[in-house]
């Protein structure tokens, strides 16, 4: 076991140079703001032919450094490598190490290659790579069904999102680079480019239009980013991921997969451009998800669970923003969310290493004997709660902020608006709930659980950095050269964020619902307290409708099995007894008769021989005795 472990520090000491590398792009981004390094090679190329492309027509491979991908690749190299040491400590007993670190290895490396790539194509290779890993992770203890499961059911039900992703690629391909005049478009001229040289489009002025055709493909790509992302309806997948590992957990809700399909939005509308229908169903798919999930987490018994729900939730929130127009506002809270989702999933991890359960209600006075996981568990919650001056705070309230400034012109985004609003009271409800059962009160509900302590230094040290990062990551906003690389982002410089009266109220208003829902927290469960809703209480079938999470998880599978199933079951029959039926009825036919006219190939020459007489006397017949009473009939008519 101990070899394997050192198989593990070279993961740590890979995912570590990847993490300086990120870093210093990133630094160099923040001093020399808005700078473009694209490399690329041609992979494919066209030759000239009539039609759109009488120059010809190449496809390319490429690294495209911009402040957008600059911004992610410090959050997936920094939240990787903690991860990365992470495990160190909390996979030390498994088996399957080897698979676990190259699969984890794999997993950053795609992500790096996805927000690197320039172009569709390429983005969409390594979007499948990112797919095919978290399948592999989610499924690691696959000796468990649940574990098989719930990778089946995540790398299917991001299969739906998947499809619509390409049909959109295909669709802006046709728009911008068939249907349009040639070597007009950016992706005509430089081989499905999201650059035009080195002048890129930003705020969709460069290739944005208000067709229909590009209200579907907006829509496709809306999909696939609800797919990777885990939006509604396609959020069914996230919470059962936890089966996998949690330091898996903590890499997918943070710094990974979930982190694309936010990404791809932001892409879009950065450099394409969404009509504003296209706004609108973002906006809505984005403020309905950060309620809907909301409310989930605040019955779950899981602790993992419940900080998947928020992660579904907070993912509405930057997905809202991305519609409103704001994609940089939602990027930047991406950023900070990668910090203090990746600290409450480490910090469950350290919980569940030490006493081998994810039940919140077996749980309890944990903060005596795991006080620093205690401290990064409320600082996570507190960064996630919004409460200032932790990360949460500056980028959530942020879109808030951005999205109410566009309710004056976009009426329809109200609803919305007030559900993402009326989130941040649940959001402070849930997480605090799920401190208070785990950490509050004297001593654990479970007596087998009284011998928690803390995991070694390999697991603390993420703590402790990823605690400083959730509570100084918002406060970068007012360092000039993080504002800078985000304005350059959005196509802007020199416009320093403004903090006006009204975005001090909705902030004021925001802080407020936190700590009530804090309050409320403390009310039900803190110091042990733990509440239970009597049996009889009107809000019982509330409280099962959310534990079945509204039932869509068993509707999904009444459609699998039932639908998917019988109409499979339909093909199959058609398959087998109607096309093969056909097939094989032909053939049978065939063999039937081939097999009668073998029969007369007996090889006895007197068979031969009556096979001729007959013959002659079948011709004798035909031209002594028919021939000539076919003709005088014919004559005489």
């Amino acid at each position: 076991m101990r070899r394997l472990e050192w198989g593990g520090w070279v993961s740590v000491a890979f995912s570590g140079a990847a993490m300086v590398v990120g870093v210093l792009i990133g630094v160099g981004e923040m001093v020399n703001p808005g700078t473009y390094t694209d490399v690329r090679y041609t992979w494919l190329h066209l030759a000239p032919a009539p039609g759109p492309f009488p120059n010809g027509f190449s496809l390319v491979v490429g690294t495209l450094v911009d402040p957008i991908s600059a911004l992610m690749l410090i959050v997936v190299t920094v939240v990787g490598f903690l991860v990365m040491l992470y495990s160190i400590g909390y996979m030390h007993q498994d088996r399957g190490l080897p698979r676990y670190y190259a699969e984890l290895s794999l997993f950053l490396t795609a992500m790096s290659g996805l927000v690197l790539a320039d172009n569709l194509l390429e983005f969409f290779v390594f979007w499948e790579l990112v797919g095919v890993c978290s399948y592999f992770l989610i499924g690691f203890y696959y000796e468990k069904p649940s574990a098989a499961s719930a990778a089946k059911e995540a790398f299917i039900v991001t299969r739906v999102g998947d499809i619509m992703f390409l049909l959109g690629i295909f669709l802006y391909f046709y728009n911008f680079a068939l249907a349009g005049p040639a070597g007009s478009g950016g992706w005509a001229a430089n081989g499905f480019l999201f650059v035009n040289g080195n002048q890129p489009y930003l705020l969709g002025h460069g290739l944005g239009g208000n067709s229909t055709l590009l209200t579907v493909a907006g829509i496709m790509i809306l999909g696939g980013a609800a797919g990777k992302s885990a939006q509604f309806p396609l959020h069914v997948w996230l919470p059962d991921a936890m089966e996998g590992p949690t330091t898996v957990s903590a890499l997918i809700h943070a710094a990974t997969m979930v982190a694309a399909g936010v990404y791809l939005l932001a892409v879009a509308s950065l450099f394409l451009g969404f009509t504003s229908t296209d706004q609108l169903a973002i906006v809505g798919i984005g403020g309905f998800t950060a309620f809907f999930a909301a409310t989930m987490a605040v019955v779950h018994p899981d602790i993992k669970r419940v900080i998947a729900y928020s992660t579904i939730s907070q993912l509405g929130y930057m997905v809202m923003a991305v519609g409103a127009g704001f994609a940089m506002v939602g990027l930047f809270h991406l950023f900070t969310h990668a910090f203090f989702k990746a600290l409450l999933f480490l910090a469950a991890g350290s919980v569940i290493h030490a006493v081998g359960t994810q039940d919140l209600f077996k749980m309890g006075g944990l903060r005596k004997t795991m006080r620093l996981t205690a401290i990064a568990f409320a600082v996570g919650g507190l960064a996630l709660a919004g409460i200032p001056p932790f990360a949460g705070f500056w980028s959530k309230d942020d879109i808030l902020s951005a999205v109410y400034s566009q309710l004056g012109s976009h009426p329809a985004y109200w609803p919305f608006f007030l559900l993402a609003f009326a989130a941040v009271f649940l959001t402070a409800y849930y997480i605090f709930r799920a401190w208070f059962l785990a950490f509050s009160g004297d001593h654990p509900r479970d007596p087998s659980l009284g011998h928690a302590h803390e995991g070694p230094w390999t697991m603390q040290v993420p703590l402790v950095l990823l605690s400083a990062l959730a509570c100084g990551a918002g406060l970068l906003i007012f360092v000039p050269g993080f504002q800078s690389l985000l304005l350059s982002g959005a196509g802007a410089t020199g416009i320093p964020p403004v903090y006006g009266t009204t975005d001090l109220l909705i902030s004021a208003a925001s802080v407020a619902l936190g700590v009530s829902g804090i309050a409320l927290a403390w009310v039900l469960w803190g110091n042990g307290r733990v509440y239970a809703l009597p049996e009889t209480s009107a809000a019982q079938p509330v409280r099962r409708l959310l534990l079945k999470r509204y039932y869509f998880k068993i509707g999904y599978d009444w459609i699998g099995a039932k639908g998917v199933y019988t109409i499979a079951r339909a093909a199959d029959f058609f398959d087998r007894f109607v096309i093969d039926g056909t097939v094989h009825g032909f053939e049978r036919a065939f063999a039937l008769v081939s097999n009668r006219l073998r029969r007369i190939q007996s090889g006895v020459v007197s068979d031969y021989a009556a096979y001729v007489v007959a013959g002659l006397i079948a011709l004798f017949v035909i031209l002594l005795i028919v021939a000539p009473y076919v003709v005088s009939r014919l004559g005489g008519g």
